[in-house]
């Protein structure tokens, strides 16, 4: 569904979509009178113009690639990419492979005070990728699909994803080794991870370095690992990797160790996200 002259009366403005309009298809939509819930697909590669969402949203891209540009920021999505963006924020697209599926949460004004749409954690786009957001929507996107009696069922997990994105930058600013051990984690997920190790590549004692690091990101390391290696997991999954396989690769000690630890980090097991995936 393509936006509507309407949307671009101001000669020159960038179009500006209200809640549920996009430039892909629209496959499922649920609108409780808070929150919409989309499902939008893009069926060949393209360049999006730039334009802005009235509503701030969620972002999941469920298949395919995406890319998009805000300002001077980039962003790359692959599959299970979570992103928050605020609301009428223009923004450039552009969809990078076809048969991209979105899963896409925007959130009415009246959800949220009007204080608390002024907080600056919900001023600008934050990547939620791997973080317990992209569970949350994947469990919403499931309930679009499915049988569905109360429109909490899809409001109350959208208040508690915003109050992780907000909680989550309550923290004093980073110290730089901070990054430096995020990207130990994510660039060695595959191999065994001790603190130690961990502390040395930040240049500080380890009861300090695991004590930063869960003030800042509001878990411990270990939670942390398990995340970035759940996601990884998922995306060999969706492509119909065998899963002993999957859990080598992803870190596991087996298949048995991933399923306890997937199931732990997302509420579901790895077959049940398997048959999820496959019914995009």
């Amino acid at each position: 569904m393509k936006a509507t002259s309407a949307q671009t009366a101001a000669a020159g403005a960038a179009p500006a979509l209200r809640a549920g309009q996009f430039y892909g298809a629209v496959d499922a939509r649920w609108s409780t009178g808070l929150v919409t819930l989309s499902v939008v697909t893009h069926a060949a590669p393209r360049q999006v113009p730039v334009h802005s969402h009235a509503h701030m949203f969620l972002s999941l891209l469920l298949q395919g690639g995406y890319q998009e540009w805000v300002g001077d920021r980039h962003l790359a999505y692959a599959p299970l990419t979570a992103v928050f963006h605020p609301e009428n924020l223009e923004h450039r697209d552009e969809i990078t492979a076809p048969d991209s599926v979105f899963f896409i949460v925007e959130i009415d004004p009246a959800l949220l005070g009007g204080r608390e749409r002024r907080r600056s954690e919900l001023s600008s786009v934050r990547d939620l990728s791997g973080g317990p957001a992209v569970w949350a929507l994947l469990r919403l996107f499931d309930a679009v699909r499915g049988a569905r009696r109360d429109a909490l069922e899809g409001e109350e997990p959208v208040t508690e994803i915003l109050d992780e994105l907000v909680g989550a930058s309550a923290a004093p600013g980073a110290p730089r080794w901070l990054g430096r051990v995020e990207a130990a984690l994510r660039d060695g997920l595959r191999e065994p991870v001790s603190l130690r190790g961990l502390a040395d590549v930040a240049g500080v004692h380890p009861t300090h370095a695991a004590r930063v690091f869960r003030r800042h990101h509001g878990c411990t390391m270990r939670a942390y690992l398990h995340r970035l290696r759940v996601l990884h997991a998922s995306r060999l999954i969706a492509r119909d990797a065998g899963l002993a396989e999957v859990a080598l690769d992803s870190g596991f000690c087996d298949q048995s160790h991933m399923t306890h630890v997937f199931q732990a980090v997302t509420g579901m097991t790895p077959s049940a996200y398997r048959r999820l995936a496959r019914g995009r």
